[in-house]
């Protein structure tokens, strides 16, 4: 299936997520109804949740609601809508409501000390299984038009103390067979976090892909009971960055299509639910692009979680809802689930504003979503594998390592100064490594990334030495300093005409250390150098270098990531950027703007961009650059409007366009 080419749609799906709360109260269901035929055009599609809270419901419980949504889902049928059931908790996602919850002496999740979940159930259990094949043969027996599985089907943050799972003794005696050796939870805690580090890891990644067949094991279970019913009914799962489960979503997509091929349909997901700290947008849009970039191409209807629990309308401006719509389709979806209303049974009409400002913008969404089809995001990579995780934390131990995607989101504000992220190495102009992310990849990988552009911070480059490879990156680590730390930059010519401009991250409020370097060779090139407030200068802390293998290395060893927003330092990271990919970088932000770019390509494969201004200011003369521009390219604004963007100058491979006016969180497209 990952070897299917992508197929191009022509309009976004809309859908939205209906709670109980509403569906089962007749005053509300009637409401409902009243709005989905008034909105009709815009919502194409409704999915009836099985519950509202987060643990397994009894199978009775279960068997009535299926029942009950058998004689509603007609109802938006006949309005033209597709018409599912979501099924929230399947194994269960945190404790609450327990005493109302499915209570049955099965197997629950164990963590690797040991700790039982008080909600959450293992599907290694027999009984288990029985339980949830009954439940998703009464689902299909209600005929929806489709079945969403839910994000607990993983195997991280269940909440509480149940961080990694599962451990329990059915599961170790799967893995003890998998990987030839008998584990008890304490000695396997051991070997997963210390010991010889390629040994180590080697287990880790091991477990890694014992984590992403239980859930295939699970996906096939669920489409072997719906196949009872109807093979050909589309199943769809909502996923988060879910490492620890190893995103096994080529598998699972499988799983899911069963074998009749049944479409599949796919949630990527997590976060932002209010918008107190807006450019927490991007940190999802990214982490949604990460999950888009790893599906099969087969798989097309790919709904964003558009989040907002727990729905009180005020917590999220309407500019906001509307912006992450397009930035999601932007990093690669080709629609959006909207969960916006109702964990009560209270009336709806507060939450039309949001539905009216979707219906100004639902040709924007479509024209999005026709020019980007599943193309994907080009730009700066993070490099990152499915097997990322295992890298995490080499030297103590694992479980102490962040879930969710790990250290991922350290790269956002890179997007926030106008370079474009890219969510696989196939979309790569340069690649991003910090600190242990090298050690996902073999030998042969990391010779071929350093063959390219590639940037370093100071961790990354000391994995480098040790593995061997620190002869391509042109510095070695001399010290490190821990505070009253302060970059310049020296003469280099990419820096341009910012030689000697200061960038003070001020570490005793942000500590980070930072990496004093050794060039080692005479076409080692230093770009920066470390004064205290004296000042003292210290050395070089920043440089570039062409290797022998004809790649270009940076190697960043302060604040390499955080604190680019000043004029001086935004500059000279575009134009490093530029440098190391060897003017491949697809477009920029040139200007100086607090605003995130996505580079995808159309149909006959020019340029595609969405362009967010980032900022609650109005952004003003905004500047993009585009490799291979042509004379003009077309500007398609989210309210429909159109604008013709004529070529206002060139550098070498790039053209200039200049967009005159982008509000407060607005979107565009730009295209030829």
């Amino acid at each position: 299936m990952a070897d299917e080419k992508p197929v191009r749609l022509k309009n976004a799906v809309v859908s939205l997520r209906v709670s109980p709360l509403i569906w089962q109260e007749k005053p509300r269901y009637e409401e409902l109804l009243a709005l989905l035929k008034e909105y009709r055009g815009t919502i194409g599609e409704v999915a009836f949740f099985t519950g509202f809270t987060h643990p397994p419901l009894p199978l009775q419980t279960l068997q009535q609601r299926a029942a009950a949504l058998k004689e509603l889902i007609p109802g938006c049928k006949a309005l033209g809508l597709r018409t599912g059931i979501n099924h929230l908790a399947t194994l269960g996602h945190l404790d609450e409501n327990l005493e109302h919850s499915l209570r049955e002496p099965w197997q629950h999740l164990v963590d690797v000390d040991g700790a039982v979940s008080a909600s959450c159930y293992c599907s290694s259990d027999p009984a288990v299984r029985g339980y949830l094949k009954d439940v998703y043969v009464s689902l299909a027996q209600a005929r929806p038009d489709f079945i969403w599985v839910d994000d607990d089907v993983r195997l991280e943050s269940h909440a509480g103390a149940i961080r990694f799972a599962c451990f329990c003794e059915r599961c170790l005696a799967q893995f003890s067979t998998e990987s030839g050796a008998t584990w008890t939870r304490d000695a396997l805690k051991t070997a997963l976090g210390s010991g010889p580090r390629e040994q180590c890891l080697t287990l880790r990644r091991k477990w890694l892909t014992h984590n992403r067949r239980y859930i295939t094991d699970l996906l096939a279970w669920i489409r072997a009971a719906v196949d009872t019913v109807d093979p050909a009914l589309p199943l769809g799962l909502m996923t988060g960055e879910i490492s620890y489960s190893g995103y096994g979503f080529d598998d699972w997509a499988k799983a899911l299509s069963g074998t009749q091929r049944s479409p599949v349909k796919w949630r990527p997901g997590g976060g932002f639910y209010t918008d107190d700290t807006p450019p927490a947008l991007l940190d999802k849009a990214h982490s949604t692009g990460r999950q888009v970039a790893l599906l099969p191409a087969s798989v097309t209807d790919v709904q964003s979680e558009h989040e907002n629990f727990p729905y009180q309308r005020l917590k999220k401006s309407v500019t906001i809802f509307t912006a992450e719509i397009a930035a999601y389709i932007g990093a690669g979806c080709t629609g959006t689930a909207l969960n916006c209303m109702g964990i009560s049974s209270d009336p709806l009409a507060e939450y039309l504003p949001y539905f009216a400002a979707v219906k100004s913008q639902r040709g924007f969404y479509d024209k999005l979503v026709e020019s980007f089809g599943r193309s994907p995001c080009e730009g700066l990579w993070p490099a990152f594998t499915p097997d990322s995780f295992a890298a995490q934390a080499p030297e103590r131990p694992w479980f102490d390592a962040p879930s969710w995607g790990g250290n991922m989101r350290e790269f956002n504000e890179l997007s926030e100064i106008g370079l474009p992220m890219a969510h696989a190495q196939a979309g790569a102009a340069v690649t991003l490594f910090s600190g242990d992310s090298c050690l996902a990849f073999s030998r042969e990988q990391l010779l071929q990334m350093l063959a390219g552009g590639v940037v370093l911070n100071g961790p990354a480059l000391v994995r480098l030495h040790e593995l061997g490879l620190g002869e391509h990156t042109g510095f070695a680590v001399r010290e490190t300093k821990d505070r009253d730390t302060i970059e310049v930059l020296t003469g280099d010519a990419i820096n341009g005409g910012y030689a000697g401009w200061h960038r003070d991250c001020r570490p005793s409020f942000w500590p980070q250390p930072s990496y004093l370097l050794k060039p080692l060779s005479a076409t080692s090139r230093v770009l920066a150098e470390i004064v205290d407030f004296g000042p003292t200068n210290f050395g070089a802390c920043s440089g570039v270098f062409e290797n022998s293998l004809g790649g270009r290395v940076a190697v960043l060893g302060y604040y390499p990531w955080r604190s680019l927003h000043s004029l001086a330092k935004s500059s000279q990271m575009k134009a490093l950027l530029r440098w190391l990919s060897r003017d491949t970088l697809p477009a920029y932000v040139s200007s100086f703007h607090k605003a995130a770019v996505w580079c995808r390509r159309d149909a006959a494969g020019g340029p595609a961009l969405l362009v967010l201004n980032a900022s609650i200011d109005t952004a003003e003369d905004l500047q993009i650059c585009v490799r291979g521009g042509g004379e003009s390219l077309r500007l398609l604004r989210a309210d429909g409007h159109r604008e013709h963007l004529p070529r206002k100058s060139e550098d070498g491979p790039y053209s200039m366009y200049r967009i005159e006016r982008l509000g407060p969180w607005q979107a565009a497209l730009v295209g030829s």
